[in-house]
């Protein structure tokens, strides 16, 4: 892209300084931060990819242990306290694997708004190179998923890590509930089943709830001032509140929008 360097035109009629386009000290500082970001994002990466894999280890290793203890001693006391032994302590891994991979994935989608931003100036600075441009710009939460290359979803959650973790996890709780109910009461086999999944179902929907949360409010914490295109982000709205002063209307203002088009 050819980015023309601020020069100064002086002569006796203008005696000022004209500035042809950015300096070159600003498109130093924003391909610094584009680069800064750029690796925060693959640093979110690897750690999801780390901490994923450690959980699902832990979960592979304890499934084997069981099976080997309930060849041993079929479902008898022993494989019962050692599985109320080893399953809440897969939980509670579990747990706090989720909640970093949730808030991983929300940063993540933080530092591809503020890279959004950086190229909305890209593509503004030179218009008539915008052709060589694939990924557009804007900086709306939905811009980490046209960074990717891909359309919106309201479903995108199911695709995440988080979400693979946490359906891990329900099912742990499912079987955990299940063998408590098992060893306390006389319940028949359906039932115990019946019980196991309703847990599955509900802790997973409460998960699928909790990152919906996370992401509302990563979303109203910043406000969209770019469109995919690179232009300003502009709407009109009304003041809320009473109008001062008889019959006088409501106030109108342009301000940045926080709610684009869902898909690009």
């Amino acid at each position: 892209m050819n980015v023309h360097e601020s020069r100064d035109t002086r002569d006796s009629s203008h005696p000022e300084s004209v500035t042809d386009g950015p300096s070159g000290a600003l498109l130093s500082m924003l391909t610094t931060e584009h680069y800064t970001l750029q690796s925060a994002r693959s640093s979110t990466i690897v750690e999801a990819n780390g901490r994923s894999m450690l959980f699902l280890s832990a979960v592979s290793g304890a499934t084997v242990a069981l099976a080997l203890v309930a060849q041993l001693d079929g479902l008898g006391q022993t494989f019962r306290v050692f599985a109320f032994t080893v399953l809440p302590a897969l939980l509670a891994l579990g747990f706090t694997s989720y909640a970093r991979l949730a808030d991983l994935a929300v940063h993540d989608a933080f530092y591809a708004r503020a890279i959004g931003r950086i190229r909305a100036f890209y593509l503004t600075t030179e218009p008539g190179a915008r052709q060589f441009w694939l990924l557009p710009a804007g900086d709306d939460p939905h811009a980490v998923m046209r960074q990717a290359g891909q359309p919106h979803s309201r479903w995108h959650h199911l695709g995440h890590t988080a979400t693979s973790v946490a359906a891990v996890n329900a099912f742990i709780a499912g079987v955990f509930v299940g063998l408590v109910a098992s060893a306390s009461s006389s319940l028949t086999l359906p039932w115990l089943a019946a019980l196991a999944g309703g847990v599955t179902v509900g802790m997973f929907a409460g998960f699928f709830i909790d990152q919906e949360r996370r992401w509302r409010r990563s979303d109203q914490a910043v406000t969209t001032l770019f469109l995919p295109d690179g232009q300003p982000a502009t709407s009109v709205h009304v003041l809320s509140g009473r109008p001062t002063g008889s019959g006088a209307a409501p106030t109108r203002v342009l301000s940045p929008v926080a709610d684009l088009p869902r898909s690009q």
